[in-house]
């Protein structure tokens, strides 16, 4: 027992560090593109954390994230690209929740339908955790931001929260499963304790992938119709530091909506017709 417990603890901290390793690098690789509010980075590397919520555990997922994010910021800050002090009151929290919640949601309703929610609402409760610890950061070391009002702060918390989720979401609802499932032959020959192949359940999975999906997007598009034609917009991006890349921020709510409609769609048509190559197969073999 004792040995088990040895192997599952070392595999579990291997997990951890081939996640976190991983993940500072993608991290790396689009820091140069930040945010409009100069806070923050694109992040599609999220994938990285993302993969291991669905084939590892909560804490291998969450861990690996919020190492990682850790990591990634301290080799950034060298380059005066990110703030390592920051990283820890804000992304380091938000990633080690986003993504434990992530795996746990996953292994609990396995379903395509269940993690593209699953996904919308642990990135947006990762992210706006890591809002809200960069205006406390901010908040207490520069003076300028303690005395803006509530709304603004509010605008910052949200406006960060959206940009990094719409950037984030279809890259995870649409290359992850998929990595995931190449992975599974892998994983099934490891003999791991801590890694378990990704099998979403097919019953009834594609109309439930479409009604998610289509919620999902539907959510998205009002954000960003809100955010386009009505005055919450100018509200949301009141701060930040530059103007042109608004529009794109934008663009991009509605572009995500739509990638992930899209995949829904695109799923729920391959498991018809794959269900329907099945029933033809069954009737032919009874046939015969």
């Amino acid at each position: 027992m004792d040995r088990f417990k040895s192997k599952t603890s070392v595999e579990r901290m291997a997990l951890i560090a081939i996640s976190a390793s991983l993940y500072a690098a993608a991290i790396a690789v689009t820091s140069p593109i930040p945010t409009p509010w100069g806070i923050g980075h694109f992040r599609p590397g999220v994938i990285v954390p993302a993969l291991f919520a669905l084939i590892s555990t909560p804490m291998v997922a969450g861990m690996g994230a919020a190492i990682g994010t850790f990591i990634g910021s301290f080799i950034l800050s060298l380059f005066g690209l990110s703030n390592p002090v920051l990283s820890l009151v804000s992304g380091v929290p938000g990633n080690f929740i986003a993504f434990y919640l992530l795996s746990f949601l996953s292994y609990r309703y396995r379903s395509l339908a269940a993690f593209i929610a699953s996904s919308l609402i642990s990135l947006f409760i990762g992210n706006i955790i890591a809002a809200s610890g960069v205006l406390l950061y901010y908040s207490t070391v520069t003076p300028l931001w303690l005395s803006w009002t509530i709304e603004a702060k509010l605008s910052v918390i949200i406006g960060l929260t959206l940009f990094w989720v719409t950037t984030m979401l279809p890259f995870v609802v649409t290359l992850t499963p998929v990595i995931a499932g190449a992975l599974n032959p892998i994983i099934s020959n490891l003999n791991s304790s801590m890694l378990r192949r990704v099998e979403f359940t097919k019953i009834g999975s594609g109309s439930r992938t479409i009604y998610s999906s289509l919620i999902v997007a539907l959510i998205l598009i009002l954000v960003y119709i809100t955010a386009t034609l009505t005055p919450i917009g100018d509200i949301l991006f009141a701060k930040v530091i530059k103007p042109e890349y608004t529009p794109w921020v934008k663009t991009l709510i509605l572009i995500s909506g739509l990638v992930t409609l899209v995949f829904g769609i695109a799923v729920s048509v391959m498991l018809k017709i794959e269900s329907k190559i099945n029933s033809s197969s069954i009737r032919t073999y009874t046939d015969s």
